[in-house]
């Protein structure tokens, strides 16, 4: 499973996954690689994508952003993969009727 040619090298397939509940106060989901995790930290994406001008530019920001961290902290090294998504969640839809309960 996996790459089976980088994985002597820390190239894995197996991702972390932590399990939280949602709250009232909860206003998105990122779910992100590590080039990004990597280089910032949870405060500053929880920043960036609040500060995003909309949406649909929030998960490019902390792309953009990552990409920056990289090439300052590591100058020498390549970019690692910055791949995000940025889930919001509609206050509005919560009060709605599951389709169980429709």
């Amino acid at each position: 499973f996996g790459d089976f040619c980088l994985k002597d090298f820390g190239l894995i397939a197996v991702p972390d996954i932590s399990y939280r509940r949602l709250t009232e106060r909860d206003e998105f989901i990122v779910l992100a690689t590590d080039g990004i995790w990597d280089v910032l930290s949870n405060k500053e994406v929880v920043d960036i994508v609040a500060s995003a001008r909309s949406r649909s530019t929030a998960a490019k920001s902390l792309v953009e952003t990552a990409v920056r961290a990289w090439k300052r902290k590591y100058p020498t090294s390549k970019v690692d993969d910055c791949a995000v998504v940025c889930l919001f969640l509609d206050s509005h839809t919560k009060n709605l009727p599951s389709a169980s309960s429709a």
